[in-house]
């Protein structure tokens, strides 16, 4: 996702996109909707900081139960695009402060998008706050069965 940087008028833009996960570069990700993307732009002379938050409905496989569930999964971050003669020696894509350059006319942001997204998904995966999980012993479902193997002990 690109921002042309030529269309904004000085001082602060804002607005909201919708993109396909394919344009974010999100293929073979959880994310199968549309992507929510406000983007916050400061064009200044010299600087453009910019604050991105992006949305999007992910299909995940809750760690404790097994069972597919879909979760709101929202990232943010900021950049600061600073103008420079030359980009600095160890300056990489994904820095939080990157240069541009006089006579550019567009800042690419697609990864830190699909990066803020990515690194938003929580690392425990749950269908909800209360799952039961599954039992150890007969492998049933707690959260829709009660466990049979319990009742069988207590015979």
């Amino acid at each position: 996702m690109k921002i042309q940087i030529d269309s904004l008028k000085e001082g602060h833009n804002g607005w909201l996109e919708t993109v396909s996960p394919g344009e974010l570069e999100l293929n073979g990700s959880p994310f199968n909707g549309k992507v929510s993307v406000q983007l916050d732009v400061d064009k200044r002379s010299g600087k453009i900081p910019v604050s991105i938050k992006a949305k999007s409905v992910g299909r995940f496989t809750c760690d404790r139960c097994g069972e597919e569930f879909d979760r709101e999964i929202e990232g943010k971050c900021n950049i600061m695009f600073v103008m420079r003669e030359q980009p600095l020696p160890d300056e990489m894509p994904g820095d939080d402060v990157r240069s541009y350059f006089s006579g550019q006319s567009e800042l690419d942001v697609t990864s830190d998008i699909r990066d803020a997204l990515l690194l938003s998904i929580p690392f425990k995966l749950l269908c909800s706050e209360d799952c039961k999980g599954l039992c150890p012993g007969c492998g049933v479902n707690l959260n829709f069965e009660e466990c049979k193997c319990l009742k069988e002990k207590d015979r």
